[in-house]
């Protein structure tokens, strides 16, 4: 129910389809990020920066496409879409770690 007592519709197959861009758009900007850092060949605090940077910039213009509104598009509030699933590590900051160290190596 919305702040003036009227009901909201929220579909659950629109998110998962909003959730499922987002995470090819993450996972798309942490493989690009991590060989960036490591063809610059950024080594530790420099590289672990640029992938704060690039999430948080990521992030931003994401919500920037959304009007600054994830609740419409994923039922999230806007800081919760942008720390979650990347501040804390997770999937996207391993994969941002083995092509930063691959393209380093290479």
């Amino acid at each position: 129910i919305g702040p003036n007592g009227e009901r909201i519709f929220f579909s659950m197959q629109a998110k998962m389809h909003n959730e499922k861009a987002v995470d090819l758009i993450r996972t798309y900007q942490t493989i690009v990020g991590g060989c960036c850092a490591g063809v610059l060949g950024l080594t530790g605090l420099a590289g672990a920066v640029l992938y704060i940077v690039i999430y948080l910039a990521i992030s931003i213009l994401l919500l920037a496409m959304m009007g600054f509104n994830s609740k419409g598009y994923m039922n999230v509030s806007p800081l919760k879409f942008c720390i979650d699933g990347g501040m804390g590590g997770g999937k996207y900051g391993l994969s941002y770690v083995l092509f930063w160290t691959l393209s380093y190596a290479l």
